[in-house]
Parts: C-alpha cells; sequence; structure tokens
C-alpha cells in the first residue's frame, strides 16, 4: 500500500463471493483492540498481543500516562486481499484504517508480505494506528511531513522470540527511493503535504520524513530544534521562517541528513520485564454477528445508494436464520435506514428492542427515525419518543458515541438554546472517538457556537493540516481561519457579559 493515498473514509463494494459458506469467526479482545478473523487459529492471540505491545511501545516512547483510551480500535482480518482491495475499492490496497460513527476500525488480510522490501498488514496497520494514537493523545496541526515520519518511524516493529519488541528499524520498502533516488530535497519537505505526488516522488517524501523522524529520534542536539518548531506550527505562530530554528538552516539540516544515512541506524528495544500486558481473552464470535462481519463492513464503509437494495436484502435473509439474534435485526434496522425503508427500519429495530432491551444500537436507530417524523410533525409526542429513544440508548451502552451525539442533534433540531447536556454529550462523543473528523467538526462548531474560538480553532487543527487533501480540510482551514479571527476580535475588547450564541 502506498501510504499517500489513505483510505479515510474509504467507500466499499460488495464482498466477492458473498452467500458462500463461511468458517466460524474468532474474536481477540484486548484493552485496546478487538480482533476479528475467520477460522480458529493460533495466531490470532500471538496477534493480539502485538498489537498491545506496540500501544505499550508508543505509551512508553511518547511518556504517555493518560489512562483513557477511547473506543477500543476493531482490526478485521480477512481470508484474502481480494476482500480487502474490493472494500477499499483499490487495487493497490493491503489494508486501510477509518472511522464509522461508533468506532475505529483497521482491515487486513491474512496474506504475507511478498518481500522485505514490501509492506505487509502488519506495518500497514502499525502505521496507521499510529496516526490514531496520535490523534488520540496528541491532536495538534502538525507538519504533513512529521505526521507522515512519525507514523513510518514506528511502521517498523520486530518481535524477537525472547518476547521483546524492537523499533527504530530502517523500512525496507523505502529505501529503493531513498538510495537510489536521493531523498526528498528537505526545503520541499517542509513547505508541502502530500497532495499530487507522484509514485517515485512519494517513495522519496515518505523515506525521507522518516528518516527525518528517525534523526531527531537519535540526535539530541538536534531534538530541542525540532520540539520548537513543532510547537510553535501547532501554537499556529504566524510568518514562521524554518530556516532560523535549525542551526544552519534547512540547507545545514539536509546536510547533516545525508551524512546521517550513510552511517549504521540505531534501533531500540523493550525487554518482556519493561511491558505490562493485561490479559487476552479469545472466544468464538456469536455465530449470528460471524454471518454478518463482512455485511457490517460493506455498510459501515458507505455504499453507493444503488448497492443498498441488494446489501439489504442480504442481511435480511440471513438475519431471518436468527430469529432470535438482536444484532442481526438491529443490523438490518440500519441499512434499511441508510435505504431510506422507513417502515421496515422502524420495525426491525423494535423487534430489536423486543428480544434485547438494551440494544443501544436499536433504540439509536429508532431514535433517528422519530427524530425525522417530529421534524415533519414538529409534535410534541413525536418529539418525545425521539428523545426517550436516545436516553434509552445511552443508558443501554453510555461509551456509545451515537446517542450522544444524537442527544445534541435533537436538542439542535428543536431549536432554542442549547442545554449544558447537549454540548456534554457532543465533548463525551468527540472524546470516545477523537479520530472521527465528523465529531471533531461537529464539536469544534458547538464550540465556537458557545464563544471558544481560540479552542475551537485549535480543534480543526488535525483535519486542516491532515497530509492528505479533501473537502473536508478544505472546509476546516476556512472554519479555522474563521475561528482564528474571531478569537483575535474577542481578544481585543473587553469580555461581556451576554448570552452565547445558540447552536446551530
Amino acid at each position: 500500500m502506498r501510504f499517500w493515498v489513505k483510505m479515510l473514509a474509504a467507500p466499499c463494494l460488495a464482498l466477492a463471493g458473498a452467500g458462500s459458506a463461511q468458517a466460524a469467526w474468532w474474536q481477540a479482545q484486548t484493552r485496546h483492540f478487538t480482533v476479528y478473523r475467520e477460522g480458529s487459529d493460533d495466531k490470532l492471540r500471538d496477534f493480539a498481543e502485538r498489537l498491545e505491545k506496540f500501544d505499550f511501545l508508543l505509551r512508553t516512547v511518547t511518556k504517555v500516562t493518560d489512562p483513557e483510551q477511547g473506543s477500543p480500535v476493531k482490526v478485521y482480518i480477512l481470508s484474502s486481499e481480494t476482500k480487502v482491495r474490493d472494500l477499499a475499492r483499490n487495487r493497490n490496497v493491503g489494508g486501510f484504517y477509518t472511522t464509522s460513527d461508533r468506532s475505529a476500525f483497521a482491515v487486513l488480510s491474512r496474506g504475507e508480505k511478498t518481500s522485505e522490501f514490501d509492506y505487509g498488514a502488519q506495518e500497514i496497520l502499525f502505521h496507521e494506528y499510529t496516526h490514531h494514537f496520535m490523534l488520540h493523545h496528541f491532536p495538534a496541526a502538525y507538519p504533513a511531513w512529521y505526521v507522515e515520519g512519525f507514523a513510518e518511524f514506528f511502521s517498523i516493529v520486530k518481535f524477537p522470540r525472547d518476547g521483546s519488541i524492537e523499533f527504530g528499524h530502517v523500512p525496507l520498502a523505502r529505501a529503493p527511493g531513498l538510495v537510489l533516488g536521493s531523498p526528498y530535497p528537505v526545503k520541499n519537505l517542509f513547505a508541502r503535504n502530500t497532495d499530487g505526488l507522484s509514485l517515485r516522488d512519494g517513495d522519496r517524501y515518505y523515506g525521507t520524513a522518516w528518516l527525518l523522524t528517525h534523526y531527531f529520534q537519535y540526535k539530541p542536539d538536534r531534538r530541542a530544534e525540532i520540539a520548537r518548531y513543532l510547537k510553535d506550527v501547532s501554537d499556529g505562530v504566524k510568518d514562521m521562517d524554518p530556516d532560523s530554528y535549525f542551526e544552519g538552516g534547512l540547507d545545514g539540516l539536509e546536510k547533516d541528513l545525508k551524512a546521517y544515512m550513510r552511517h549504521r541506524m540505531s534501533a531500540s528495544r523493550l525487554t518482556p520485564k519493561q511491558m505490562r500486558i493485561e490479559a487476552i481473552n479469545v472466544e468464538p464470535v456469536d455465530p449470528a454477528q460471524g454471518d454478518l462481519i463482512e455485511d457490517e463492513l460493506r455498510l459501515i464503509c458507505h455504499p453507493r445508494t444503488e448497492e443498498l437494495p441488494d446489501l439489504v436484502d442480504k442481511i435480511r435473509a440471513t438475519a431471518a436464520k436468527y430469529p432470535r439474534s438482536a444484532y442481526a435485526f438491529a443490523l438490518l434496522a440500519e441499512a434499511e435506514l441508510k435505504a431510506e425503508q422507513a417502515e421496515a427500519a422502524l420495525a426491525d429495530a423494535d423487534r430489536a428492542i423486543a428480544i434485547d432491551p438494551q440494544s443501544s444500537r436499536a433504540y439509536a436507530v429508532r431514535a433517528q427515525l422519530w427524530m425525522e417524523r417530529a421534524q415533519e410533525s414538529d409534535a410534541a409526542a413525536d418529539w418525545k419518543t425521539a428523545l426517550t429513544s436516545i436516553v434509552r440508548a445511552n443508558r443501554a451502552d453510555t461509551e456509545d458515541p451515537v446517542p450522544l451525539a444524537l442527544f445534541y442533534r435533537y436538542h439542535a433540531m428543536r431549536g432554542g438554546k442549547m442545554p449544558d447536556l447537549g454540548y456534554d454529550g457532543l465533548y463525551k462523543a468527540y472524546t470516545l472517538l477523537p479520530q472521527s473528523p465528523e465529531y471533531r467538526m461537529n464539536f469544534a462548531q458547538a464550540t465556537a457556537a458557545r464563544g471558544d474560538y481560540e479552542y475551537a480553532a485549535k480543534l480543526l487543527g488535525p483535519i486542516a493540516y491532515s497530509p492528505h487533501g479533501s473537502e473536508l480540510r478544505e472546509a476546516a482551514l476556512r472554519f479555522m481561519e474563521q475561528f482564528e479571527a474571531q478569537a483575535q476580535n474577542e481578544a481585543k475588547r473587553a469580555p461581556s457579559a451576554g448570552s452565547r450564541t445558540p447552536a446551530p
């Protein structure tokens, strides 16, 4: 996979071989991950343990002591690369990471990489999880090269048989671009993001970003320079001159970097005694959920409108095989809601609730349907039914961000002053899944609506300065500039005791 073609919010295709018999699915539950794999395999526990070791490594190196971890990342290991590529709509993708409205998740295949000069599924996952970790614990407007270089630095780890973990190794997939093509010019690296890079320049860009990150990690005399530079970038200091931050300017930095590349690279290691990994629970997935895992992936990966009817029919057929599965009918209700089959969605949501009165997902579907009805009728009874469904969804699963976001949306739709609980709900949804650009954007706008323009602008930094172009990035940049200007205007005049603007 080429990382500059990232699959954030990647659309999905129907999986090949739909309807064929499937092996049983198993899951490994750890503190920070839930890993799903088709077929019983002793490698599942080992893979889950590696993920936890990797998370421990990131926390150790970055000195993160915050016990809050947000929603666990879901990892789906599919039986073939073809399925992964079909989901990603990209023949060159070996795995991808994105977010739904409920969780962050990664999809990869069981296949091994073809050579040491290729990227395998493990490297892809570690690269993307490092982005996930950074967004959770260090969300800021970092330069594109550092965002990618930091992820590249941690993507190459090794797990010796003694139970240790090694990091800082050279990503051999980037070596040809560095050695044969020469490093990407440092001035250009500091001046641009990853938009429009060719295949050759992309390799050089990512390789040089890794090299520069490695250099700063292992050169203490340079570390203070980059720390000061990154702080000023994230603080939004205007008219920065990168040359002024580094001894010898960027030309001197490039000269030292090329000399550094010619020497043997250092690597580091954590021993088993240094690591604390909690218990890992491996068990079979509920048969109904197992039969629906790949269909759920299709549903949460933004299928095209014309694909939805067939997807609904397939989920409905599977749900019919499990008449006592609340999971199956809640998923069916979600699919029907997306397909605009409102009556069927409400009926199946109610069926799921009748089977399991604690089905948060079913109550969330019910809430969305009644909110739409209430918006049309403006009847007090309809609004009350919608709110009751939101509250019950939240009580059933207090760590599900969907009901929390719906609570804010409910009050926004009704109009008037937003209650503090509405802001609190949106804030918790954001903290549970800060990697979601939608939750981040919505919370930033809500924060601005309360008058805290400076914080709102900072919230948008990771989206506005994302290394990868998108319409959302352009919108975030516009809002960020607007909020920064409003913050400056607020600072120029004395604060007033007037009421704040209600949420949109």
